[in-house]
């Protein structure tokens, strides 16, 4: 198994031109890619449920003062 050369990354993490891409690094590349995709879905996904609790949470402080009050 190669080890990691960190000189033959860039600043921004990104492979340099001095690498070759061989096929393992082709699919770990591509995996890494689907990974963000996914971890961007789950983060507009929480943010979305986050909405809803809110929501949910003052429509149910409405109810319980409604219910006070009578």
């Amino acid at each position: 198994m190669a080890r990691h050369e960190p000189s033959l990354m860039s600043d921004d993490g990104q492979l340099s031109v001095a690498e070759p891409m061989t096929p393992a690094l082709v699919e770990a590349t591509e995996r890494a890619e689907i990974l963000r995709a996914q971890l961007k879905s789950s983060e507009r996904l929480n943010e979305y449920y986050n909405e809803v609790v809110a929501e949910l949470r003052a429509s149910l402080e409405k109810f319980d003062e409604g219910d006070q009050a009578s």
